[in-house]
């Protein structure tokens, strides 16, 4: 497959999804734009497999801020409660946002 061209091809395909295409009208329309359908299909699977893998990434850099913040929340709640400081930050805040970002995470990683 020729760099050049494939990009190009990702690029097309990008632009239709945007517009709300389904997957057979992105293939009829490449099909359209005179590649044959063999290479078309093959563009279209690559396509959405970088996809997908970008997806994957972006899920597991979610859940690991998500873990860290956890592990902040719980350790600052341990210090400060035995030095007897206010530790409501630590443990809400830290807590519900490490949780948010872990749940967005697995979504992303479930979907």
């Amino acid at each position: 497959m020729d760099t050049a061209k494939m990009q190009d091809v990702f690029l097309r395909i990008t632009t239709l999804k945007q517009q709300g295409l389904s997957s057979e009208e992105i293939l009829q329309r490449l099909l359209e734009t005179g590649l044959h359908g063999d290479a078309a299909q093959q563009y279209f699977s690559e396509w959405k497999k970088v996809r997908s893998e970008k997806k994957r990434n972006a899920a597991f850099v979610y859940c690991g801020i998500g873990v860290f913040l956890l592990s902040t929340g719980f350790l600052f709640t341990l210090l400060l409660f035995n030095s007897e400081s206010n530790f409501n930050f630590a443990l809400y805040g830290l807590t519900i946002v490490g949780l948010v970002l872990v749940f967005k995470g697995m979504i992303d990683l479930m979907s």
